[in-house]
């Protein structure tokens, strides 16, 4: 984690609803307080991470958690014990994800991206690799996640409604990618795929980010 090589790489790839349904997914991390929010296992999904914060921590071929924390009020007064439960559960993760959060005028959701941004600092001062899919832009989207230790696989379902249509639409082209989320960050050495296309740099050179 410290060295300047890149010695592994986790591949994250989109697919739609029907693909996701289709996955062999055990060890379930729900974002309510009666459920697990944080769960270290070489296998776990999360599901309807909306205004919430996901995503997970890895040292890929050893050990990965996931989590999942809902953006309330509760959860910014425990952010504190939240951040250690995580980096105690995998000590030196040397490649992460994060993604979630929206920009909503209402207050059931107005710690939403806040909550998200101090993940992302405290994730971008203690993982070298962090890769982000930040801020759902659309008031309707959604993402599920599941990941696969063996294969150092993220699997991500992300949909959103396609304004005035009314009609709900997956990330299935990088314009979707794009439509879909404010920010997007590829860590450095993390492979990207959009159903079965690879995204290479050259096909988005601005999200393909070596994070510093």
């Amino acid at each position: 984690m410290k060295n300047n090589s890149v010695s592994f790489t986790s591949k994250i790839q989109f697919v739609d609803r029907q693909c996701f349904s289709m996955l062999k997914k055990k060890n379930y991390i729900g974002y309510r307080h009666n459920e697990l929010n944080i769960l270290k296992a070489p296998e776990f999904y999360s599901t309807e991470i909306r205004t919430c914060t996901g995503g997970g921590l890895v040292t890929p071929n050893v050990e990965a958690e996931g989590f999942h924390f809902w953006d309330d009020l509760t959860n910014k007064k425990k952010f504190n014990i939240l951040v250690n439960s995580m980096f105690r559960f995998v000590k030196n993760p040397e490649r992460g994800i994060l993604l979630g959060s929206k920009e909503l005028n209402n207050v059931q959701s107005k710690y939403s991206v806040e909550q998200f941004q101090n993940f992302k600092k405290v994730f971008m001062e203690k993982v070298k690799n962090i890769t982000l899919f930040e801020q759902h832009r659309n008031a309707n989207s959604q993402t599920h996640y599941h990941y696969n230790l063996d294969t150092d696989t993220w699997t991500l379902c992300s949909s959103f409604m396609v304004p005035g249509s009314g009609k709900v639409k997956y990330i299935t082209k990088l314009n979707d990618l794009r439509e879909c989320f404010v920010n997007i960050s590829i860590a450095d050495g993390d492979r990207l795929f959009i159903g079965k296309k690879k995204i290479k740099f050259s096909d988005a050179p601005d999200i393909f980010k070596t994070q510093k």
